[in-house]
């Protein structure tokens, strides 16, 4: 496995699969899909997917590269690929595991609209509530521990198989 990755690679493979297929991505969308990928990958490789820190935002959950990339589009979907120096989409596609994964990712979130995916992080006791309302109220963007995601989305993976 060639993980961790650059987030912008990752979001360059999913806003390709989004092309592919014909779905809209937009910048809370592509967020999210990272999110859960990135917590899946915690809870089935043990490994962290991307690079970058995800934070607790007021909002929900952000990767901070990956919104200064696209803030541009707004609501709207994304009609260009993140910029960066290496081939990312090629990157990814050398690794099995990672492809295999980010494909099962697409497949189970695809269909949800941004909203449907925000909501998804916010339900009590996720990742996001934890970190920005219980650990640190009193600050403006706080890194959520991969730890803390990894324990979220092991008891999930748990759950599904109940």
């Amino acid at each position: 496995m060639g993980l961790p990755y650059r987030a912008k690679a990752v979001a360059n493979f999913f806003l390709m699969m989004g092309r592919n297929e014909g779905v809209p991505i937009t910048p809370l969308k592509l967020q999210k899909l990272i999110y859960f990928a990135h917590g899946w990958c915690l809870a089935i490789a043990k490994k962290p997917l991307i690079q970058e820190s995800i934070e607790a935002w007021r909002y929900g959950p952000v990767i901070a590269n990956l919104y200064y990339e696209f803030r541009e589009f707004g609501s709207h979907p994304i009609t260009r690929p993140a910029k960066y120096t290496r081939d990312a989409e090629t990157q990814i596609e050398a690794d099995d595991f990672t492809v295999s994964l980010l494909k099962k990712v697409w497949d189970e979130y695809k269909a949800y609209g941004p909203l449907e995916l925000s909501a998804m992080t916010h339900l009590p006791n996720t990742p996001w509530k934890v970190a920005r309302h219980k650990i640190a109220p009193e600050k403006f963007n706080v890194t959520i521990s991969d730890e803390l995601i990894k324990e979220d989305f092991l008891k999930n993976f748990a759950n599904a198989d109940a």
